[in-house]
């Protein structure tokens, strides 16, 4: 569950990351702009990401002993910490493609673990 969570609040991160330049070009103004615009935002937002990260990723390898899922999650998490350093072209598609990593690696998690779950489910079956 926390795999499903993690992979929905980082399509957050992506819906953001595409929803504030399509607000500012369609010259919206006001409280909901300054907020998805502002720079505390995406540190908030990026203290889920990293809770979630740390708390699945090298769970679900202890279990599957598979690499991958970790090392697209933290790839996909170091382009979102350098995003907040890169220039504003840049940020976003850095953005993007951080998100997109940490929802592949959340979503391919979940689905290794679902796996072994069925082999040590059939495992004690038989």
């Amino acid at each position: 569950m926390k795999d499903i969570i993690a992979a929905a609040l980082s399509g957050l991160c992506i819906v953001h990351c595409l929803a504030t330049p399509i607000l500012l070009l369609l010259g919206s103004s006001g409280l909901m702009l300054g907020v998805l615009s502002s720079e505390w935002f995406h540190y908030l937002m990026l203290l889920p990401i990293s809770v979630l990260l740390a708390w699945s990723l090298p769970g679900g390898w202890c279990v599957h002993k598979h690499t991958a899922p970790f090392v697209l999650g933290l790839a996909g998490f170091l382009l979102l910490i350098t995003s907040l350093f890169a220039s504003h072209h840049a940020e976003t598609a850095l953005s993007l493609i951080g998100g997109g990593l940490l929802i592949g690696a959340h979503l391919y998690n979940r689905q290794l673990l679902l796996q072994a779950q069925g082999v040590q489910h059939a495992a004690h079956s038989a």
